[in-house]
């Protein structure tokens, strides 16, 4: 729970220092997300992160909002499985397809960054890792909303040893400033 609530402030002091810069209008959302592996096979491997995003000028949207928005999404936050915990950390590209005002879905490819490539008896090959994500957002008022996302983490194979990849379950709430 304390890493929850870490987690949380860490989002509201970046969110707090977003809203006061010039382009504040350009980030968001911000906010919590945690979850845990699909597979029984990855020793309950379990993420809690916070996380950001920049919003970039490409979009294209109906006068009702539907449409597609493009935006760069930064997180930070822990990875375990068994007894052991590790950073993890990414970046990277999104697109969110729908009306910000309903309901949308999230895609993405990020780069990753582990803290160390073994998490309960598991080795993940190397701290370098890639993550993509589909995801449904649902916003309940224009500032708040909830989120799920499944999202696959792997080393694409670059090392040319073994792959072993990790598939989650994410669930977040997310929090648009100046909304």
């Amino acid at each position: 729970m304390t890493r929850i609530l870490r987690l949380v402030l860490i989002a509201f002091a970046l969110s707090l220092g977003a809203a006061g810069s010039a382009s504040a209008n350009n980030w968001g959302p911000f906010g919590v997300r945690g979850g845990f592996s699909v597979d029984r096979k990855d020793h309950g491997a379990e993420t809690v992160e916070a996380f950001a995003s920049y919003q970039l000028p490409w979009s294209l949207r109906s006068k009702g909002g539907w449409g597609v928005s493009t935006e760069v999404a930064l997180t930070a936050g822990s990875l375990s499985s068994g007894k052991d915990c590790g950073f993890v950390g990414s970046f990277g590209p999104a697109f969110d397809l729908g009306n910000p005002e309903f309901v949308e879905l999230d895609l993405g490819v990020s780069i990753a960054i582990l803290s160390r490539d073994r998490f309960g008896g598991r080795d993940y090959n190397g701290i370098q890792q890639f993550i993509s994500h589909a995801g449904v957002i649902y916003h309940f008022t224009p500032a708040f909303a909830l989120s799920y996302r499944f999202q696959h983490m792997s080393n694409a194979g670059l090392n040319g040893q073994i792959n072993p990849g990790l598939n989650m379950h994410l669930f977040g709430i997310n929090w648009y400033p100046g909304r």
